[in-house]
């Protein structure tokens, strides 16, 4: 784990968030509608409804797709679509500042050997270079390290998006992945400056551990095949307590590697990728980490790759952050992929 020290200053020339158009989906109606809860009483609906949200810190998400209806592509959105909406937010200001440089960050990708990233450039009328990041639920993180080295190459202002459709690959079988993934995207546009910044990045690492690339994942290779899909094997499965033990490890090695002692009491703000609310609490405390969570999860669920970028943009544009607020950014992924990074508000 290479921690590298960027002493960026930027300016956040704007930040906004997606979501689907549709009603956010909540605890009770996926356990009234999975096959193995919905004819429970609405007693045990509703007190299996609060267990969720107490181990997972999820009580409702958007979803493009739902798992108990049949599904039409044609009239859904994709993370395509939701990057595009997020970043029309932000082109959308008067005099917003054109990118030198674009990163899309996905894991759940529509397109297979075009380009989603330049795809979603398409409305804007933009020519410039265009990244696609694909690292599990670390690719907001991992999407904004590649950004700060575009910047430190050159590129004075970079488009970051990321947006997951992580519905479409809930198991059928596996009630879980009914409750634990969602969809949404956010956007945010850097420009590095030489003074007068809004943040200084002070840290970032970013790595992974291919021998535990199938913990967690969709087994299913492409190009798909008619007995590949009819099997799930394009649905979302794995080990979750194995996940959660090699998380934890890597959760600790990060922090420890990323502050010293003193610093992990400064921080003010902590922005995780929001998959497991007791995880995380288990994490900050056994860490000795002190700050703020910054939880979006319980309105929007756990929507992976784009989670630490969707909570950080909401924050932006509530004003959160104050003069000299530390913030520490960290995530892990299947993959196995894993990133931190600590920031400070000037």
């Amino acid at each position: 784990m290479k921690i590298l020290k960027p002493n960026l200053l930027i300016r956040i020339e704007g930040a906004s968030r997606s979501w689907p158009d549709k009603e956010p989906i909540s605890n009770h109606e996926i356990l009234a509608n999975h096959p193995e809860t919905k004819d429970k009483p609405e007693a045990v609906l509703q007190e299996f409804g609060e267990r969720i949200y107490r181990g997972y810190g999820f009580r409702k998400r958007y979803m493009t797709r739902l798992p108990w209806k049949k599904a039409d592509p044609t009239k859904e959105e994709n993370s395509e679509s939701l990057s595009i909406k997020a970043i029309k937010k932000i082109f959308s200001k008067k005099k917003t500042k054109k990118p030198d440089a674009f990163i899309l960050g996905s894991t759940t990708t529509r397109r297979y050997t075009g380009s989603q990233a330049t795809s979603a450039l398409a409305p804007f009328d933009l020519e410039i270079p265009a990244y696609e990041i694909k690292a599990g639920c670390s690719t907001s993180l991992a999407s904004l390290h590649l950004a700060q080295a575009l910047m430190k190459q050159g590129y004075e202002t970079v488009l970051v998006s990321c947006a997951e459709t992580l519905s479409k690959v809930a198991h059928p079988e596996i009630r879980e992945t009914w409750f634990g993934l969602a969809d949404g995207g956010a956007a945010l546009l850097l420009h590095k400056v030489k003074s007068k910044g809004h943040f200084k990045i002070l840290r970032s690492t970013y790595s992974t551990d291919g021998k535990l690339v199938d913990l967690y994942t969709t087994p299913g290779e492409l190009p798909p095949n008619i007995q590949t899909i009819e099997e799930h094997g394009f649905s979302l499965v794995g080990d979750g307590s194995k996940l959660k033990d090699a998380a934890k490890i890597r959760y600790m090695q990060m922090i420890n590697g990323l502050l010293s002692n003193k610093e992990k009491k400064s921080i003010r703000w902590i922005v995780p990728h929001q998959v497991n609310r007791a995880l995380t609490e288990e994490v900050i405390r056994e860490s000795g980490l002190k700050g703020t969570v910054l939880w979006d999860a319980e309105d929007f669920g756990n929507i992976g790759g784009a989670s630490v970028l969707f909570s950080f943009a909401k924050a932006i544009e509530e004003n959160r952050f104050k003069k000299n607020d530390l913030i520490f950014f960290m995530s892990v992924g299947g993959g196995l992929s894993f990133a931190a990074q600590l920031w400070k508000k000037l």
